[in-house]
């Protein structure tokens, strides 16, 4: 009979260790506490003479209370392993949600803070929120002057992934860095769907913005706050609020004059438009760290959204008999409940049967 767990089959060594640490812990705990009852008893009757002064006392009538307990929490871990056996038809429903990924490409995210580069931390934090949400559709919009959907919303991640990894500052041709580009064509992204499908949910809806902020035209805040009618915007910022020193290309010298382009541009981490953009879009900012606690605040964001059923489909699959085994845990937890009801009637059947002996030999 095969039979599975809620854990993989590989960590079953690690489960099963800290189940016998548990049962341990419960064993010493039921040890001290009747040392500490029988050393209360020693303080008022010799140990010698305890079967002599309280008629009807055995220790052997409190056994069971211990074995009861330990069974018990012996099948409540069994129950929390969530045994598997025995197949039967189900409803296996895929829930997801759909994420437009906005990425900026402008020159400035070839900055090498974080290391590499901007742009190469952010396509690892993408791959990262991708491997934690395999269920979801995924949409990527390429932005810098102006923005272009490069990839539509779709399950195929291995499709979304090659994508991605062809995304570089070249890939749009109008130089700057326009996020209100960005948040409106992610808006367009999902009014397209809307009418296509006829569903329009903003509640299992999001707009992921990545970018280091630079904003050079466009108004974010007036295009996010349009956006919060159609999907939820979160922005992960990339970068160092300090800063790093970057050359301008040629084209920047329209915007800070051709002197000024010439020289080293001191690129930030622009945290307070980000910031502001993510609340008129009713979403959260989360800065880019090193290692992926940001990726997983971004996962919570994202599961705090209302869910869709994408697909459905019946299955054969493993049963899930935690029911038995809890069943088993609480019949002994009873069971201890019982024996400590009945335990005085037994003291007084031995206190009789004492009484009887010692008129008869009297």
């Amino acid at each position: 009979m095969h039979i599975e767990f809620v854990f993989p089959f590989s960590q079953l060594a690690l489960w099963l260790g800290l189940a016998v640490l548990g049962l341990a812990a419960v064993v010493v705990g039921l040890r001290v506490l009747d040392k500490r009852r029988q050393r209360r008893l020693d303080r008022f009757v010799d140990a010698a003479l305890v079967s002599r002064l309280l008629l009807g006392y055995d220790p052997a009538v409190r056994r069971p209370l211990f074995w009861l307990t330990v069974m018990g929490a012996a099948f409540l871990a069994l129950a929390l392993a969530q045994p598997h056996w025995g197949q039967a038809w189900r409803e296996v429903r895929q829930q997801s949600h759909d994420i437009v990924v906005c990425l900026d490409t402008s020159e400035s995210m070839h900055a090498a803070n974080p290391l590499p580069t901007r742009l190469d931390r952010a396509k690892q934090k993408i791959l990262s929120i991708l491997d934690r949400n395999q269920g979801d559709r995924f949409a990527l919009v390429a932005f810098a002057g102006a923005s272009a959907l490069e990839c539509p919303l779709t399950h195929d991640l291995g499709y979304f992934k090659s994508v991605l990894a062809a995304i570089d500052t070249d890939t749009i041709s109008a130089e700057g860095t326009d996020i209100a580009s960005a948040v409106r064509e992610g808006v367009k992204v999902y009014k397209d769907e809307s009418e296509r499908t006829g569903v329009a949910d903003s509640a299992t809806r999001a707009i992921l913005l990545i970018s280091d902020g630079e904003q050079v035209s466009g108004d974010a805040l007036k295009e996010a706050e349009k956006a919060a009618e159609f999907a939820r915007v979160y922005v992960i910022g990339v970068g160092d609020p300090n800063g790093t020193e970057i050359t301008l290309p040629d084209w920047m010298g329209r915007y800070v004059g051709a002197q000024d382009a010439a020289k080293p541009h001191l690129s930030k981490l622009d945290e307070e438009t980000l910031s502001k953009v993510a609340i008129a879009g009713k979403g959260g900012y989360i800065r880019s760290t090193p290692d992926n606690s940001d990726i997983e605040q971004i996962y919570d964001y994202i599961k705090q959204l209302k869910a869709y059923t994408a697909s459905s489909d019946v299955r054969l699959r493993l049963v899930n008999r935690y029911q038995w085994p809890l069943g088993l845990a609480i019949l002994c937890f009873a069971c201890e409940g019982i024996w400590i009801a009945i335990m005085p009637q037994l003291r007084t059947r031995r206190m009789r049967q004492i009484a009887s002996g010692d008129s008869g030999h009297a």
